[in-house]
């Protein structure tokens, strides 16, 4: 990971060049988990909200992938960036100056209550036949990205641990970058089962109704961290910091994540780097 991020960072500094020193402007990097031009919508709400809290322009760049913002972190492209847990725990080890600041949350569908963890959970179609991880071997499956929390490092693991090994046990695998495509994908038979985030599962139930069934949870996964590049300083990343801990639930950002992608935004918390360590325990990043 830390050799691709680097070489990436060389590639991105003949193309994208760091804003002056002088410069006002703050950027925000997002990876692309859902489609890009509906979460850019989303995202332009929290830039907007910062931008007024911080009276500095902030704007928000959706990325190709979860190592382009890596990438730009490195080499300082981006002040800020909404990382997946991860993707945070392997920036941080490895992308010097990276500051946690805080942390997603959304209400859960499953306990009704607001807290900093979500799960993975591994979906097929209702009508498939498949009812357990071991009805998956000799299947097609999709998970997002390899650098996805919730789309491929849980996912893979609660396989393994539960007997079909993802490299050798399935008859086909497919990267398909985001959940929306995983779920369309399962809809339309294309794949015989999947990973996604809960989250994106209950969102989409409303249009889906009862087509897919959750055969797997994972144990609880840390949401999002935003975290800042080593480019911004101490004071403004304190300052957002604190707007981000001050967002109110009933937000337009909050109010449109759960408009777009069905997700009970409750806005963000401040946990601190070592809620991510479960993380770091499963994957050997301690």
């Amino acid at each position: 990971m830390l050799k691709s991020i680097f070489a990436l960072s060389a590639l991105f500094a003949t193309l994208v060049a760091p804003l002056p020193a002088a410069a006002k402007e703050l950027r925000f990097g997002a990876f692309p988990s859902s489609d890009p031009d509906k979460l850019l919508a989303v995202m332009q709400e929290l830039g907007g909200y910062l931008t007024e809290r911080l009276g500095e322009p902030v704007s928000v760049v959706i990325t190709r992938d979860y190592t382009e913002t890596a990438a730009r972190l490195a080499e300082g492209s981006l002040d800020l960036a909404w990382l997946g847990a991860l993707n945070y725990v392997q920036v941080v080890d490895e992308v010097p100056g990276t500051r946690y600041l805080a942390t997603y949350v959304n209400r859960s569908v499953a306990t009704g209550k607001v807290a900093p963890y979500y799960h993975s959970v591994i979906v097929v179609a209702a009508n498939s036949g498949i009812d357990s991880i071991a009805d998956l071997k000799g299947k097609r499956f999709a998970f997002t990205d390899p650098g996805s929390t919730s789309g491929y490092a849980y996912p893979s693991y609660l396989l393994r641990k539960n007997g079909v090994d993802p490299d050798h046990d399935l008859a086909k695998v497919f990267f398909l970058k985001r959940h929306d495509r995983i779920v369309e994908a399962l809809l339309s038979g294309a794949v015989d089962g999947g990973a996604l985030a809960d989250d994106v599962y209950y969102g989409i139930r409303h249009r889906t109704g009862d087509a897919l069934k959750v055969i797997a949870q994972s144990d609880p996964i840390p949401m999002v961290a935003v975290v800042a590049s080593r480019r911004l300083d101490p004071e403004t990343a304190r300052r957002v910091q604190e707007a981000l801990a001050a967002l109110p639930p009933d937000h337009p950002f909050c109010r449109k994540m759960h408009a777009v992608f069905g997700w009970d935004t409750a806005g963000f918390q401040i946990h601190g780097d070592a809620l991510y360590d479960p993380v770091r325990a499963v994957y050997g990043k301690r």
